[in-house]
């Protein structure tokens, strides 16, 4: 791939564009549902009016969250590729890093490895792709934080609406679960839109 094919061909700038939008809307769904949870902790008469509501709002973001998940692997598969066509010995190809974030366990270490390792390789760039690099890497302890309260508030949440349908706290556990989902999102936001916007000014200083 030559310098000027490098900066219009990037595999991963079409679905990036389509990822950031669908993480845009799941946001506001989220923001939404966050509300909602705290309406029915505070207001509950006023919440039993909206329920039906929520429940919709519920359907919907399952739907853009499972679609943005597709949409997620297809983009980081891709983003590789253009990794590995940009910086020729660049060490995770698009099939190990899709790996490292969809195999049980190994993802534990495999996530933060891709994002460090993308982060290191931007490091050394300079200016704008350092401080990139720098917002990449800020990322990843917020991310696992997101990711592992979510997991276990969520199954926390579900147990015990199955035991206790009437347990007075279960409003808190949906609640804080609802916020962390909202950061869950809003970080898969910001990393998508700061990976790609790095590879893309790579990709430009290639024929400047």
């Amino acid at each position: 791939m030559n310098n000027f094919n490098a900066v219009i061909s990037l595999k991963s700038a079409s679905i990036g564009r389509l990822l950031v939008r669908l993480l845009w809307v799941l946001l506001g769904f989220g923001v939404a549902s966050t509300l909602l949870s705290l309406l029915q902790l505070i207001a509950k008469p006023l919440y039993q009016l909206l329920a039906s509501l929520d429940a919709l709002i519920s359907i919907v973001t399952l739907l853009f969250s499972l679609t943005s998940i597709i949409v997620f692997m297809i983009w980081l598969y891709r983003l590789h590729a253009d990794l590995r066509d940009i910086f020729k010995e660049y060490p995770i190809t698009p099939g190990g890093a899709i790996a490292r974030f969809l195999i049980p366990i190994y993802s534990l270490w495999g996530i933060a490895n891709t994002l460090s390792t993308f982060a290191d390789r931007f490091k050394g760039e300079g200016e704008d792709l350092t401080r990139l690099s720098e917002q990449v890497r800020s990322l990843i302890g917020p991310l696992y934080g997101c990711m592992i309260g979510s997991n276990l508030l969520n199954r926390l949440a579900f147990t015990e609406a199955v035991k206790n349908p009437e347990d007075k706290f279960l409003p808190f556990w949906f609640l804080f679960s609802c916020i962390l989902d909202l950061g869950l999102t809003a970080i898969l936001l910001q990393l998508a839109k700061t990976m790609q916007t790095a590879i893309t000014q790579k990709a430009k200083s290639a024929i400047s």
